[in-house]
């Protein structure tokens, strides 16, 4: 019995001192560690340590007291402020439970508002292995080094899929493997490679696409709905936030009577491109993607 006390103590003690937000609601904050059993205090120690390099642990407490807010300031975002404003990571096993919430802060990323839309797309040259046979698949993911494609297609059928770097015991496409595929890399992109780190989760909700930032640095994005003719810039997203890149209502009404030219160059509506810790555009050191060190692209398919 003692040992049992102990080992809770020292995890209530721990996640403690693992405060982001201090001076907020340290009250509600410890009633929290109260109430959670010793299983769940142990996974959100592991959540917060590992800073949610595991995705397989829900913390759950009953939705109407709104605790997965609490969590999110106190281990993740002391600046957070609505929960309307997290949006849960697909990774979390318990959507659509009408009871409890996850309360681990790891399974949720922030919504991201861009102040300034992006440029439109200039669309690298197709090769013939790269059209849809499989109607299952929603999407393919080409990885790139520089202006070269490195390794083969990676097509996706799961509504959500991990992008990442050397992470061990991830599910997903590893980037660090593809890159083996490029063994002849310049430095600045091996060092680009240490940054994408937990990468992306990529995800297909109700025909939108929505772009998970997992990693500890920005990644930014271009895509046919969020082109601005207007902006040569691509739109920045912080560290663990999410943003939608693809709205096919917007993109309907985008490619309405549209021939996909634009002073930048010609718009590819079915590609989103996301580069890893570095962007591109007039404003940076880097004027085309393809001198970016890493980057994905997202090629959707057809007739969404």
């Amino acid at each position: 019995m003692f040992m049992f006390r102990s080992r809770r103590a020292t995890l209530t003690k721990r996640l403690l001192k693992a405060r982001r937000r201090r001076g907020g609601d340290d009250d509600g904050v410890a009633r929290l560690l109260r109430e959670l059993q010793d299983n769940q205090l142990g996974m959100l120690w592991a959540a917060v340590e590992s800073r949610g390099r595991d995705m397989s642990s829900c913390v759950l407490l009953p939705k109407e007291r709104q605790a997965h807010v609490l969590c999110c300031q106190t281990w993740r975002w002391p600046e957070l402020v609505h929960g309307a404003d997290l949006r849960r990571l697909p990774g979390c096993r318990s959507a659509g439970d009408p009871v409890y919430v996850c309360c681990n802060p790891y399974h949720w990323s922030r919504v991201y508002q861009p102040d300034t839309p992006p440029p439109p797309y200039c669309p690298m040259d197709k090769k013939p292995e790269d059209s849809f046979r499989n109607p299952s698949e929603w999407c393919r993911l080409a990885y790139w080094e520089l202006a070269q494609r490195v390794g083969p297609l990676y097509p996706v059928e799961a509504p959500a899929v991990n992008v990442f770097g050397d992470v061990p015991y991830c599910d997903g496409l590893s980037l660090e493997t593809l890159s083996q595929h490029n063994c002849n890399a310049p430095e600045s992109v091996r060092h680009g490679r240490c940054k994408i780190g937990l990468g992306v989760t990529l995800s297909h909700e109700g025909g939108s696409v929505w772009v998970y930032n997992r990693s500890d640095n920005p990644i930014f994005v271009n895509s046919l709905t969020l082109d601005s003719a207007d902006s040569p810039l691509p739109t920045r997203v912080p560290a663990e936030q999410c943003l939608c890149v693809y709205d096919p209502k917007k993109a309907a009404h985008r490619t309405c009577g549209w021939d996909f030219t634009t002073p930048f160059g010609p718009v590819d509506p079915n590609s989103i491109r996301i580069s890893f810790a570095k962007g591109w555009g007039p404003c940076y050191k880097r004027q085309e993607i393809t001198s970016c060190p890493c980057w994905l692209e997202i090629l959707l398919a057809p007739c969404r």
